[in-house]
């Protein structure tokens, strides 16, 4: 059973690395059309913040069904989450600040996916390779 839960949390972090990469899509796709992408966005941030607190609900399920202690490991993906979390909501609010301005919110944007995309596969990739 907690191979199960273990397993549905990596599916989770899959889909929100996907989502992470294709919110930036918008900005590529519909460059001079701001409206559009303010809504585009707006759906990738839904979604990502969806995936987001179902990854850490299941992650926080498979900790307490475990019944293990803090470990390095917990830590490091408690902390990530944060991270994560943070940096997303920075991105979102600013991008949108910088698109109704006029501006080219481009490189923030990639940017900051960078970061995202960086900490979910580093840490997924930690993970992996500590089980």
């Amino acid at each position: 059973m907690l191979h199960q839960i273990i397993s549905l949390h990596g599916y989770f972090m899959e889909a929100l690395l996907v989502t992470a990469i294709l919110n930036g899509l918008p900005a590529l796709l519909l460059k001079q059309q701001i409206e559009k992408m303010v809504f585009w966005t707006r759906i990738g941030y839904f979604a990502f913040w969806m995936l987001w607190s179902m990854g850490v609900f299941i992650g926080l399920i498979a900790f307490v069904f475990d019944g293990s202690r803090v470990t390095f490991s917990i830590l490091l993906m408690s902390v990530t989450a944060v991270v994560l979390g943070v940096a997303e909501g920075y991105r979102a609010i600013h991008t949108k600040r910088l698109w109704l301005q006029g501006l080219d919110a481009s490189r923030f944007l990639w940017g900051m996916l960078a970061l995202e995309i960086l900490l979910i596969a580093t840490v997924s990739f930690y993970e992996l390779q500590m089980h």
